[in-house]
């Protein structure tokens, strides 16, 4: 493992790069045409946390991301996958291989891997064992259940030559399905899953971070694009709760005898399985960019409270996107404290300005939904007023990036979606902006890039009568937030003096988006203004 294979190399190229060369030799000659061949990677082939790493932490990682192992470990394994690949590729193997991250909880001693007191904060305090964490409570890190795991390397197993060909090509590696936790909410899942009348029985975990190893784990990515191994049948990660309770139920011996767990609570359908089923409630789902704060925040709670679906009987989802996964999982407990399992909420992290990204993106949509009925087209970005003649190339590059084509990218694969789904249609809701119709001093990228928003609604307004896809845009003029907390000391204005603006609520900000959500596909909002009051927009300048 990881830390094993850095402190003792020759075992560790021996194992895992020369092993894996033996036993792909010994099939291709075994006498049998082509013999299956499946095999366990890991998430260590790819590296970030150095400057000049290709990824970091923030992003979302891939199939296709290149490998840049930072471990001896993960480099003998980004090797054995390409001679998998190869191996496959002349018809020596049929091979197949998953990319795990940390699998969780695994039973037994301690390995020797960095990141292995992810499974002891579950399994020691089960155990009535108390164990000691060399990682910070907070940082969080990807890991899969084992469960997860057994059922990808069986899945890829029982897949027919032709689904791998298809579905795998020359890479014959896919990622598989994982979930970012933290050890604090592994220790938290632990005492949800055993009776409380039972936690005095549970070790107890100490912490004694040691800060370059946490720091070395935290710089890891926890977004990761599975999305090819989901296209294959594998099925998708598991939630902090339901790793620990799998853990327990699969190994029952390990438990101290006094641990007693808490009685599941009755399965709910997960919106996929939905989805896949037709059993269930059919679901209207609304995807809301910048979901983690303001205006997107506001929305979603304005949506979750429901009134807007495509049918009665339908439940609320909400796929909520953003850069910070910290304030979108905020967002999400609002939303599940007003309206507990009523709403459907899928969390998915993106940084919209990059194609892959958007791409993870819609792939989980489609498959944790199978369809999309809503998109609040929100997320933004600005910089300080700066005149035109000083406004670098850069700047302007970073607003219309992430307001224009962000918007156009998310909207475009949002307006395909809605086009081939069953039923037909959907509608798109852009933030515009007061800016989409009259500047403020010193706002030329918002500025043009807020005007190209209204170009693009009338667009897809245009283009989408043929498949019964709506768009409209909602400008907003001022709305309280920690983005317009200088409006309230004072902003620049045509005369070139400064002065306090009014800023209106961001409820009433949601419920111009409600309004026009709940309109029947047959009616739209092309453009609408709302905007405080007495704030200087009508006759600015």
């Amino acid at each position: 493992m990881s830390g094993q294979g850095e402190t003792d190399f020759d075992m560790c190229m021996g194992v895992n790069l020369h092993g894996t060369l033996h036993m792909l030799e010994a099939a291709r000659h075994c006498g049998a045409p082509r013999p299956r061949f499946v095999m366990a990677s890991a998430g260590a082939t790819l590296g970030s946390g150095a400057p000049t790493d290709y990824v970091t932490k923030d992003d979302v990682v891939a199939d296709s991301t290149r490998a840049t192992p930072h471990t001896s470990y993960g480099m003998t394994k980004a090797c054995a996958e390409l001679l998998l690949s190869d191996y496959s590729r002349r018809s020596f193997v049929d091979g197949r291989a998953v990319r795990l991250p940390s699998v969780i909880v695994r039973a037994g001693a301690p390995n020797a891997a960095t990141t292995s007191c992810f499974s002891s904060v579950v399994r020691e305090p089960l155990a009535g064992v108390d164990t000691v964490a060399p990682i910070d409570a907070n940082v969080r890190h990807a890991v899969t259940s084992h469960r997860t795991a057994l059922d990808a390397l069986l899945k890829m197993h029982e897949l027919p030559a032709a689904a791998v060909e298809a579905g795998l090509g020359y890479d014959r590696t896919a990622f598989v399905p994982c979930t970012a936790v933290t050890l604090s909410e592994l220790e938290a899942a632990v005492r949800k899953v055993v009776a409380p009348s039972s936690h005095a029985a549970l070790g107890n975990v100490t912490y004694e971070a040691q800060p370059a190893l946490s720091a070395a784990v935290g710089s890891f990515p926890t977004k990761v694009d599975a999305s090819r191994a989901l296209a294959l049948g594998v099925s998708p990660s598991l939630d902090a709760e339901a790793m620990v309770r799998a853990y327990a139920e699969d190994f029952p011996s390990t438990l101290a005898p006094s641990v007693q767990l808490q009685p599941a609570a009755a399965p709910v359908p997960t919106p996929g399985a939905l989805a896949a089923s037709g059993g269930g409630p059919p679901l209207s789902v609304a995807l809301i960019t910048g979901g983690g704060t303001g205006i997107g925040r506001a929305v979603a709670l304005r949506l979750a409270s429901g009134g807007w679906q495509r049918g009665k009987e339908t439940m609320v989802a909400l796929v909520l996107t953003g850069r910070r996964l910290d304030v979108l999982h905020e967002t999400a407990e609002a939303v599940r404290d007003a309206h507990g399992d009523a709403v459907h909420v899928l969390i998915h992290p993106a940084d919209l300005t990059k194609t892959a990204d958007v791409d993870s993106l819609f792939g989980a949509i489609s498959s944790e939904y199978g369809r999309l009925d809503l998109l609040f087209n929100n997320a933004g970005a600005n910089v300080p007023p700066t005149t035109f003649d000083e406004m670098s190339y850069d700047d302007w590059r970073r607003v219309v990036n992430i307001n224009l084509d962000a918007a156009f990218h998310v909207a475009r694969d949002a307006y395909r979606l809605m086009r081939d789904q069953t039923p037909q249609g959907g509608r798109i809701i852009n933030n515009g902006s007061i800016s989409a119709t009259t500047p403020r001093p010193g706002a030329v990228a918002y500025t043009a890039s807020k005007h190209a928003i209204t170009g693009l609604t009338k667009s897809i307004a245009l283009d989408g009568r043929a498949h019964n896809v709506a768009c409209g845009q909602v400008d907003y003029g001022n709305v309280v937030s920690a983005i317009s907390a200088g409006m309230a000391v004072g902003m620049p204005q045509a005369d070139g003096s400064t002065r306090p603006e009014s800023r209106m609520s961001q409820t009433d900000a949601a419920d111009a988006v409600h309004y026009m959500a709940q309109l029947p596909l047959s009616a739209n909002v092309l453009q609408m203004t709302v905007m405080a009051s007495d704030m200087p927009f009508v006759g600015r300048g």
